[in-house]
C-alpha cells in the first residue's frame, strides 16, 4: 500500500537482518505517524534527485536495532531515518547533490551520512525542522 507519492508501506519495515533473524519489525501508531512524516520528506528528496531510491532500512524496532548494532538513539528507531541507494546514480553523487540542495535552501535534513564501503546514504530527520542539525559526513 502506498504511503506517499514515491514510497510504499512495505519499504518502511524492510530489513535483510530482520528477515534472516525472523525479527518482527512492526511500528506502533506513533512510529507509523513518524514514518508518514518521513515519507513526505523523502518524496521531496526523491523528486529533487529525479531518480528512484531503493530503501535498505527505514523503521527499526528496538530488537532489530539491537541486532544490527544501531545506536540506541538512532532515528531509525522512531521511523525518522532512511538508508537508500539507487541503480540510476551512485551513492556519492546522491550525497553530494543533497548537500548542494541543502546549501541552496531547496531541502534540509538533520543528518546525511555517506557510507562508501556499503554504498548507501543515510538520511535522517527531526519532527521539528528547527532542531535539525543539517550535518553531513562520510563514514568508514
Amino acid at each position: 500500500m502506498k504511503i506517499s507519492r514515491h514510497f510504499d508501506e512495505k519499504e518502511t519495515t524492510v530489513s535483510a537482518t530482520g528477515e534472516r533473524l525472523k525479527i518482527k519489525n512492526i511500528p506502533n501508531q506513533n512510529e507509523k505517524d513518524n514514518i508518514l512524516y518521513t515519507a513526505s520528506r523523502m518524496d521531496v528528496i526523491r523528486e529533487y534527485l529525479g531518480i528512484p531510491l531503493i530503501v535498505l532500512s527505514w523503521f527499526r524496532s528496538e530488537e532489530l536495532n539491537t541486532a544490527v548494532k544501531g545506536s540506541k538513539t538512532s532515528a531509525h528507531r522512531f521511523g525518522l531515518a532512511v538508508d537508500v541507494y539507487s541503480t540510476k546514480m551512485n551513492s556519492k553523487d546522491i550525497y553530494n547533490k543533497l548537500i548542494e540542495a541543502q546549501a541552496k535552501g531547496v531541502l534540509q535534513f538533520d543528518q546525511l551520512i555517506f557510507y562508501p564501503k556499503q554504498n548507501f546514504v543515510h538520511i535522517g530527520f527531526k519532527l521539528n525542522k528547527d532542531y535539525e542539525r543539517k550535518m553531513y559526513f562520510v563514514s568508514e
